[in-house]
């Protein structure tokens, strides 16, 4: 049975182990989290090293979804492969800081095996993920579940 998600977009580059997903709108807490168990999936069905996440449509998350993202998600994303993590969201969003902050709390608790880092365009995100490929583009297939 084919499930579509229709508030997140997918798409993965296999050659380059990356994963690109995007918020196509703002979300409930059940569907947040849907939404990250599905990229979770995705991270550890295709060996997924470097993910890319748009999260300009999101508004910032209540105190659950911080502490489940923060506690119960990263010690997920540290049994996986994925080395880093490039989140969009805009400096001027009330998201950025709840997010930088997240980013804080993980490395206390995890260390920094892993590595996470804010960026207001994808441009920006993509040129940390990939730093030799100045002229890189995401592939244009996006995956359906």
């Amino acid at each position: 049975m084919e499930h579509v998600l229709t508030y997140l977009e997918f798409r993965i580059d296999t050659d380059k182990k990356l994963l690109y997903g995007k918020w196509l709108r703002d979300v409930n807490n059940e569907e947040y989290k849907a939404g990250l168990e599905q990229i979770y999936t995705l991270i550890k069905s295709n060996d997924i090293l470097r993910w890319v996440q748009n999260s300009e449509l999101l508004q910032p998350r209540d105190l659950t979804d911080q502490k489940w993202l923060a506690e119960e998600y990263g010690l997920l994303l540290t049994l996986s492969s994925i080395k880093y993590i490039a989140v969009i969201v805009p400096r001027q969003s009330p998201h950025y800081n709840i997010l930088m902050s997240l980013r804080e709390k993980a490395y206390r608790i995890f260390g920094k095996s892993k590595y996470v880092e804010l960026f207001e365009t994808e441009q920006e995100a993509l040129a940390w993920l990939i730093p030799n490929m100045q002229f890189y583009r995401l592939p244009s297939t996006t995956l359906s579940f």
